[in-house]
């Protein structure tokens, strides 16, 4: 609402002349009173001039200008119920004189969450007006959403996860790993240890892990992430390793707020570093949100060249430091989802295509609400709004959705007694990202049985995409990755000096079916006797003809024979045992072969490799189920000779 002054002027009523005949006394009364209430306002001093427009209603309560002035005066205090009041009457005097009234009633039952009469008052606005401004069309959009919204609400059902979380302090922007058993959030702790109130409130970092008992008691992150200064609006790496943050007004800052983040090494943080330019600027970044495969990071920034006030940002993941610390540039400005207004607390959902988000420049149903959007073909679908009750008439935002897809968390402070506090809901179906799985492992050295520093590759084995590659430097020996549904993925382990390793995991079909694979991995020192099995070479039915799929192994297979020019080794094929002993001998025979014919494309010498057929004398698994007989079905890796490269 425009302030008291500005009123005037769109009134068109002039401050020495509110009455266009000779005034009477009384007249002449109200106008001084009106006058020194102007005044008064401009000055700063509502309650004085609250008492001059009140003095006037008593000479006269026809005049409306008087209403407006209060209404003007409560909505600079944030009374809406006064403004609402005011504005009525004095519309119900002005009739169609003051055509602004109806926009400023209109917002005011819109902040009040009185949808249905905001509608009607703006509906008139837009008749008596005729052609809007954009902040105006956004609010009469906003109008015909929540009145919708309220009549077909989604279901959305809150749950406090308890007070091993939530305290008598503020909770708040919740973050978890793609296991769904550890919790990061934000607490502003308000009190002592006894429980007295201290004169700086402190945001600290607080986690709490999931077992088969619950959550357990939140504990403080600690030093070097905590500090004396505050941090909060965190993200949380998939593995649980990389936290980056968001820390205001330090010595080593670049602008108001940065971004920082600090690596968990062998179960400790390092100490936080500031993430420098591109990323930050002189101007304001935080509600930092990193993608599974940590080649992504968006943020909010107010720097010049956006679109609104605060607009979503991203960078892409550049190098890794010698000390494992990502670094991320190419920051550009996501300006496909940015309005005019404030986009603020980006996430991206595991499966790397679902991204939600929060603004004030899109129809909600007032202030920010939460939204959704899909990366389809490259390119971002139309946000939709999450719709009511989740969203409401007050601030939305951080939102988090589980690798499952199925549950959402976020912080609320609907219970004025506690103030902020976290709680989870489950998503209706509509809103879900796509599902997702996950592989965990640990890397073993065979021989010494210590975890060993490993280069991972995950490749989608349909199109060949490299969907994930972790270096030695930013791993410990253990790993996590995520897999959003309906891909087969080959898995690659390797060293330099070890013989590599390699896992399949299929999520085409029965997905639903799909738990989190877990897999324990001992690489072998290049020796002679050291095998692998090729999990990614892939036949078709009782045939030596290799699947498509098949590539990406051959290529990781070609490129260890290249890197190592003095292994000379073994192709073993494999069976199961359905069907005679020679129809399985032959046929892994010529399988092994197909491997060493496909090899010899790539430009490996044919003398460096032997080829050989087991049939199915050497199972691994049990030939009377399914599960055992694809266990069996397989090609062996062996080093054979090494000669003096």
């Amino acid at each position: 609402m425009k302030s008291l002054s500005v009123l005037v002027l769109l009134l068109l009523i002039p401050v020495g002349g509110i009455f266009a005949q000779k005034p009477t006394s009384s007249q002449k009364k109200i106008n001084e009173l009106y006058t020194d209430a102007l005044n008064l306002s401009r000055d700063g001093n509502s309650v004085k001039s609250a008492q001059k427009l009140s003095e006037i209603l008593k000479l006269d309560s026809t005049f409306y200008m008087a209403r407006f002035a209060l209404a003007d005066l409560a909505h600079e205090s944030g009374n809406l119920d006064i403004e609402i009041n005011q504005l009525q009457k004095g519309l119900a005097l002005s009739g169609e004189a003051n055509v602004s009234g109806f926009k400023f009633l209109g917002e005011a039952l819109f902040k009040k969450a009185q949808y249905d009469d905001a509608l009607k008052s703006v509906e008139h606005y837009a008749e008596l007006k005729k052609t809007l401004t954009s902040s105006e069309q956004l609010l009469l959009e906003s109008c015909r959403f929540s009145v919708k919204a309220i009549r077909h609400p989604v279901l959305f059902m809150p749950v406090n996860p308890g007070d091993s979380i939530n305290t008598t302090d503020d909770e708040y922007w919740p973050s978890l790993n793609a296991e769904s058993n550890k919790l990061v959030f934000t607490r502003l702790v308000k009190t002592d240890i006894k429980g007295k109130k201290i004169a700086r409130p402190q945001e600290d970092f607080y986690y709490s892990n999931w077992d088969s008992s619950g959550w357990h008691k939140a504990k403080s992150v600690g030093p070097p992430v905590n500090s004396d200064e505050n941090e909060g609006a965190q993200t949380l790496s998939a593995d649980g390793k990389l936290l980056i943050f968001t820390g205001c007004g330090r010595p080593d800052g670049v602008g108001s707020c940065d971004l920082y983040i600090s690596v968990n090494k062998n179960g400790k943080w390092t100490m936080p570093v500031n993430m420098g330019q591109p990323v930050n600027s002189a101007a304001w970044e935080s509600q930092p949100a990193l993608s599974a495969d940590g080649d992504t990071l968006y943020f909010v920034s107010s720097r010049a060249g956006g679109k609104g006030n605060m607009d979503i940002w991203k960078a892409e993941k550049v190098s890794v430091s010698a000390s494992g610390v990502p670094r991320y540039g190419n920051v550009t400005n996501v300006s496909e989802l940015n309005t005019q207004g404030n986009d603020l607390s980006p996430f991206i959902h595991a499966d790397s295509n679902t991204f939600y988000f929060s603004t004030d420049g899109r129809p909600g149903l007032g202030n920010t609400d939460i939204f959704m959007t899909r990366i389809r073909e490259g390119k971002w679908s139309e946000p939709v709004n999450l719709g009511y009750p989740i969203n409401s008439n007050r601030n939305e935002d951080g939102l988090f959705v589980e690798r499952s897809g199925e549950r959402a968390w976020f912080s609320s402070n609907r219970n004025p007694e506690t103030g902020w506090d976290i709680y989870y809901f489950t998503l209706p179906d509509s809103l879900r990202p796509d599902p997702v799985s996950y592989m965990k492992g640990i890397v073993y050295d065979a021989k010494s049985g210590k975890k060993l520093n490993v280069d991972i590759t995950l490749t989608n084995l349909t199109t060949k995409k490299v969907v994930r590659k972790i270096s030695q430097l930013e791993n410990d020996g253990e790993f996590l990755v995520c897999l959003p549904s309906g891909s087969n993925y080959g898995l690659n382990v390797s060293r330099k000096g070890y013989l590599f390793a390699s896992e399949n995991i299929s999520l085409v079909n029965d997905f639903s079916k799909k738990s989190p694979k877990e897999v324990i991995i001992r690489l072998q020192p290049i020796a002679v006797g050291a095998f692998t099995t090729l999990r990614n070479i892939f036949f078709e039915t009782n045939s030596y003809q290799l699947k498509e799929e098949s590539q990406t192994q051959l290529d990781e297979v070609a490129q260890f024979m290249i890197q190592n020019p003095g292994v000379i080794v073994e192709v073993t094929g494999h069976t199961d045992h359905v069907g005679t002993k020679e129809y399985n001998l032959e046929l892994s025979s010529k399988r092994a072969e197909a491997v060493v014919f496909e090899l010899r494309k790539r430009n490996i010498a044919p003398w460096r490799m032997k080829s050989k057929g087991a049939g199915f004398d050497f199972p691994v698994g049990d030939n009377e189920t399914e599960e055992g007989r694809s266990a069996n079905r397989r090609t062996e890796f062996m080093i054979k000779e090494i000669v003096n490269e």
